[in-house]
């Protein structure tokens, strides 16, 4: 009896030595950077209703720089690490492990999407004249976190992305002759499409004008994304389909008082359309895009 008491006592304390040295072992970070969103475990549900204008759609690639916060050192930094989103505010891979300098201090993070594989900082971006799919509209929205100097710390640092392009949205309404909108498409009418961004500073150049070629389709839900440019009064601007093939064309006022319309980054555009059967009525109102402030950063190590 008492040598089985003792083996008992035995074979528990080993058990509860190895559940030991599993804690020790979860813990015992190594100085990687995490980020996650800090959203609760329990919600399991993808792209929310915040997807894509306050939250990054699931599968989603985003592009992080680490660099050293001054004063500058050997560390090296991480450049272009590719990070997939996973639709609930956080990343569920990295194409790389992240680091904090192994001599203690802090960190400056920087972040773009939609990813891309060139070498330089400066680069043509240029929207889908398509949008009317998901993955065309993600590809067009270009999002940026400005850089911004993180202290060494077990706690939760949060990446702040802002829509950097401007975006059209449009409400139709059947008005006089009741015609049938089910289905109806609209298209921004020959924009530009392309522009130069440097995802070191978050710059964007001017629209390239030779690019004035294709409609931009409308996304049924998010409307579309194209550069920050001008439409002169008197421009076609807005064309919209109806699925019996007729067609309306809203044209940029040339009245007494009108300007034109100048597009300004990160603002949406919302015009509220009543498609009657002799023409379009339309209002419009210019609003701040929303940021996506819900992926956060969340740094462990252990002390030098």
């Amino acid at each position: 009896m008492k040598t089985n008491l003792l083996t008992s006592m035995a074979i528990v304390a080993i058990m509860l030595a190895g559940c030991n040295n599993d804690h020790e072992e979860i813990d015992n970070w190594k100085g990687e950077i995490r980020l996650s969103s800090g959203l609760s475990v329990q919600q399991t549900r993808a792209n929310s209703a915040g997807v894509p204008d306050t939250q990054i759609a699931e599968g989603q690639q985003i592009g992080i720089y680490v660099r050293k916060a001054l004063p500058a050192d050997t560390y090296t930094g991480y450049s272009n690490v590719l990070a997939t989103a996973d639709g609930n505010g956080g990343f569920s891979s990295y194409s790389a492990e992240m680091f904090y300098p192994a001599g203690g201090g802090g960190v400056t993070i920087f972040a773009y999407h939609p990813y891309a594989t060139t070498s330089s900082d400066e680069y043509d971006f240029t929207v889908e004249n398509d949008q009317s799919t998901d993955a065309n509209y993600y590809k067009s929205d270009l999002i940026y976190s400005a850089s911004k100097e993180y202290a060494r710390s077990k706690s939760a640092h949060s990446l702040t992305f802002t829509h950097q392009l401007s975006k059209v949205v449009c409400h139709l309404e059947s008005g006089a002759g009741a015609p049938d909108i089910a289905g109806a498409t609209v298209e921004i009418i020959n924009p530009e499409r392309s522009t130069k961004f440097n995802r070191a500073t978050g710059a964007l150049a001017a629209a390239v004008s030779s690019t004035r070629t294709e409609n931009v389709k409308f996304h049924s839900t998010y409307g579309a994304v194209i550069p920050p440019q001008t439409f002169v009064k008197d421009t076609p601007f807005l064309i919209v389909k109806l699925p019996n093939a007729t067609t309306f064309v809203y044209t940029i006022p040339n009245g007494s008082g009108d300007v034109d319309l100048v597009m300004a980054g990160s603002h949406v555009y919302t015009y509220n359309i009543k498609v009657n059967l002799t023409g379009l009525t339309v209002t419009s109102a210019i609003t701040p895009w929303k940021k996506i402030a819900d992926v956060s950063g969340n740094a462990e190590m252990e002390e030098p």
